[in-house]
């Protein structure tokens, strides 16, 4: 079975870099068995990467502890659920099930083959497949999953006992979903950059932000179950470090929000069509950039491979692409210079609202598409959020450079240098809708968010207290999404005719993720700005007091799981005269690696979390150190991220049921108003 799989990648290693070969050929010269050829030995380079993800699964399940990436991250006792789970639990399966996950997607968006079409889906799939060349070539040369060891061990070590949760389960497939679909916006782009025509949208641009919307929707979902177990597995009451890793796939993340953005106010010969085009490039490099960083051993994180192998191909492809896009932009910079030079008066015209007036012929265009700068505004906010992260994460390897030792950056720098930024974000979260549609002008919402972001400043410098900036921050725009829907409702009631459209699905959408970014941040300040935590020693029947509970140790049990056993604590949980209920923190020692992990638990409620965290235990005495955390509104960020991803779905519902809509229609109008 080993033997078939690394056949298999090899196969696939020469259809993907003959399927680039054939693809540029037959889109030069307009060959239609060229580019049929091509596509079909993408096809097949997916049924190889499925019979090697199928091999290393089968090989998982087998306990085959001959193969070394088995016996790393496998045992016999290890429960059926983890071993399925253990395919990604190293960098070589890590890498393999993005690849597939990509390649999958590649073939999906892409496998037209007809000579109008075809030409371009050739160069999207060229721009593709040169990323899974560089990743065939870590897999085989460096990564291989399914290299043989010299002798077979009698048992495995057994997976990572902090990777035997279920967010884990979850949390690096979805990140893999998002990171692979994120190939198409960038391929795509690649295939786009060659063309004369500015003036309309290439074609398989809605298939592109489609791709993309799903794309954010799988990153948002991975991030936020990562966050979900660092607070459930770790025992710290944080769900956010600032790691390396965890920046890896948070910088990709900025960037994507502002790329949907641009996506959903694109228009051919605008600004955004080049940002739009950017931020394709730069979020998917940004994804390869992660996974260097997680490889090549810049910097130290918990998450982190230790070998870094052959990591440096990925900076090699990083650089790559970026060369290649900057030729292909070059190439048509004659395109673009047309384009810069048609200004805003062509802009009215082409956008379908009429011919040009003479306010916008001397370059007073109307305030729908001035507001067009208010989403530029916001990827530059975006960019800016990125840097910060940027720099803060590989900081550790600049100081390296300079002096012989390495200085990390602890969160608070992160927390302090973002706090800034969020606050913008947050008043243009309020605003910039408003501002999209009519501009600025004499209303309450602008007048608003000028005077919240006074107070909120004021509250900061002053009063030192960031965490009721944000608060008051998150009022303004709780009042403001609360005004679009009254604005909505009592404008159909009434029928004046004050609306120019019906509410969609799509404005529903966008509506919803607005109210689970403001959720999330009211989560973030309140757990942030007001917890408490207190670490205390106890011994059976005596009794601490934190915050408004008072906790009573009751005595130790031990419990045995299929490969770990457990020593848990019995707490009951009280609030004044009333008890709430027993929580059973633990600690769990598992034989085969010798490890152990503190399992919290936690009470949760809308108001907050009690957290209680076991973190030593003498068996003798039955005395017991505890951590104790108390969490005002954190559950409003898991709350806040399930609805940003439900608003995210509806808009990408809504979308691909406007089949009937042209790229250049009502780009602005129905999400905005």
């Amino acid at each position: 079975m080993s033997e078939l799989g690394q056949f298999a990648l090899r196969l696939g290693l020469f259809l993907s870099g003959y399927a680039i070969f054939a693809d540029l050929l037959g889109r030069r010269q307009g060959r239609g068995e060229l580019l049929r050829s091509g596509r079909n030995a993408t096809v097949a380079c997916l049924l190889c990467l499925s019979v090697a993800t199928a091999a290393l699964w089968v090989l998982l399940l087998r306990s085959d502890f001959a193969v070394n990436y088995v016996a790393q991250h496998t045992a016999r006792a290890l429960p059926l659920m983890y071993k399925v789970t253990a395919f990604w639990a190293g960098a070589a399966g890590s890498l393999l099930l993005w690849l597939w996950i990509q390649t999958g997607f590649v073939v999906c968006a892409f496998s037209k083959s007809d000579t109008n079409s075809g030409r371009f889906c050739a160069g999207a799939r060229a721009a593709a497949n040169l990323v899974a060349v560089f990743f065939f070539l870590v897999l085989i040369f460096d990564k291989d999953p399914f290299t043989v060891s010299l002798t077979t061990p009698r048992d495995g070590a057994g997976l990572n006992p902090l990777l035997q949760h279920p967010a884990m389960a979850l949390h690096p497939p979805t990140l893999f979903l998002g990171y692979a679909a994120f190939v198409i916006p960038y391929a795509w782009t690649l295939a786009a950059l060659k063309r004369d025509d500015l003036s309309r949208p290439p074609i398989f641009f809605e298939r592109a932000r489609n791709w993309s919307l799903f794309a954010w929707i799988s990153l948002t979902v991975g991030i936020a179950l990562g966050a979900w177990w660092a607070y459930e597995e770790l025992g710290w009451g944080g769900y956010w470090a600032w790691d390396p890793v965890e920046n890896s796939s948070l910088m990709p993340w900025f960037t994507a929000t502002a790329l949907l953005h641009c996506a959903r106010t694109y228009r051919a010969d605008t600004k955004t069509a080049v940002w739009l085009m950017v931020l394709a490039i730069a979020t998917f490099s940004l994804c390869i950039f992660g996974t260097f960083l997680t490889r090549y051993g810049l910097v130290s994180s918990v998450h982190a491979f230790p070998d870094p192998g052959l990591g440096i191909l990925f900076l090699v492809l990083l650089v790559l692409i970026w060369v290649i896009a900057g030729l292909l932009f070059l190439a048509g910079s004659g395109a673009v210079r047309r384009f810069s030079c048609r200004g805003r008066p062509a802009l009215e015209s082409r956008a379908g609202r009429g011919p040009q007036t003479r306010n916008s012929a001397f370059g007073n265009p109307s305030p729908r598409h001035r507001g067009i700068r208010f989403v530029i505004w916001n990827n530059w906010l975006m960019i800016v959020l990125t840097f910060v992260v940027f720099v803060g994460t590989l900081f550790p390897f600049f100081s390296g450079l300079l002096s012989d030792r390495r200085i990390s950056l602890k969160s608070e720098y992160f927390t302090k240098i973002t706090a800034p930024g969020g606050l913008v974000l947050l008043l243009l979260l309020g605003v910039c809708p408003h501002l999209i549609r009519h501009g600025f002008n004499r209303s309450w919402r602008t007048a608003g968010a000028v005077v919240t972001g006074i107070v909120a400043v004021l509250i900061w410098v002053l009063a030192h207290h960031l965490a009721v900036a944000y608060l008051v921050a998150c009022g303004f725009v709780a009042l403001n999404l609360g005004a679009d829907f009254v604005r909505r409702y009592a404008g159909r009631r009434t029928g004046a005719g004050a609306l120019p459209f019906k509410p969609s699905l799509r404005w529903y959408g966008t509506r919803v993720v607005h109210i689970g970014v403001l959720l999330t941040f009211v989560g973030i300040a309140g757990s942030g700005g007001f917890d408490t935590e207190k670490q205390v020693a106890l011994k059976p029947g005596e009794r601490v007091r934190v915050g408004d509970f008072e906790l009573a140790y009751n005595d130790l049990k031990a419990n045995h799981g299929p490969n770990f056993t457990a020593v848990t604590a019995d707490m009951s949980v009280y609030q004044g005269q009333k008890r709430l209920g027993e929580l059973t923190p633990s600690v769990a020692f598992y034989g085969q690696s010798g490890q152990r992990t503190s399992e919290v638990d936690v009470r949760r409620t809308l108001a907050g979390d009690l957290y209680l965290a076991l973190t030593e235990v003498d068996s003798g005495t039955r005395l017991i150190n505890l951590t104790i955390f108390v969490k005002p509104l954190i559950n409003w960020i898991w709350i806040g991220n399930i609805l940003m991803v439900l608003g995210t779905t509806l808009v990408l519902a809504a979308v691909l049921g406007r089949r009937q809509s042209t790229p250049q229609e009502n780009t602005i109008d129905t999400a905005y108003e």
